[in-house]
C-alpha cells in the first residue's frame, strides 16, 4: 500500500511537473515577444489560450486577470526583453531539458521512497 502512495503522489507530481514546462513552453515560445512585434504585444494578448482539454478546468476570470496582469506590467516587461537577448530559439530545448532532469529526479525520488518502505516496512516471515 504504501508503494500506490508513494507511486501515486510521483505520478501526481510528474503532471504538475508536465503542465508547467508545457505552459512554460508555450508562453517563451510565443510570437508576441519577438523584439520586432513587441509594440503589438498587447494586441496578441486574446491569442494566449489554454490548451483545449485544460480549458474548461480554468476559470475564465484567472485568464482574465492573468491578461489584465499582463497589461498593467507592459512597461516593465517591454523594457525587460528589449534588454534581454532574444531566446525564442532556445527556450523551448531548455524547458524541455529541464523537464526532463526533473523528471529524472521524480523518478529517482520514487525509487528511493519505495527503497526506504522496503526496508523499514514489516519483514515477512520466511
Amino acid at each position: 500500500m504504501a508503494h500506490a502512495v508513494i507511486w501515486i503522489i510521483v505520478a501526481l507530481m510528474f503532471g504538475l511537473w508536465t503542465l508547467i514546462a508545457w505552459t512554460a513552453d508555450s508562453v517563451l515560445g510565443w510570437p508576441g515577444w519577438s523584439a520586432h512585434t513587441l509594440a503589438e504585444w498587447p494586441l496578441w494578448l486574446d491569442s494566449l489560450h489554454p490548451p483545449v482539454w485544460l480549458a474548461p478546468w480554468l476559470p475564465e476570470a484567472w485568464l482574465d486577470d492573468a491578461r489584465a496582469w499582463l497589461l498593467d506590467a507592459g512597461p516593465e516587461i517591454e523594457e525587460a526583453l528589449r534588454a534581454a537577448p532574444d531566446l525564442r530559439g532556445i527556450a523551448g530545448f531548455i524547458v524541455w531539458s529541464a523537464w526532463a532532469i526533473g523528471t529524472g529526479s521524480l523518478l529517482l525520488m520514487g525509487i528511493a521512497g519505495s527503497a526506504v518502505v522496503k526496508m523499514f516496512g514489516p519483514k515477512k516471515a520466511a
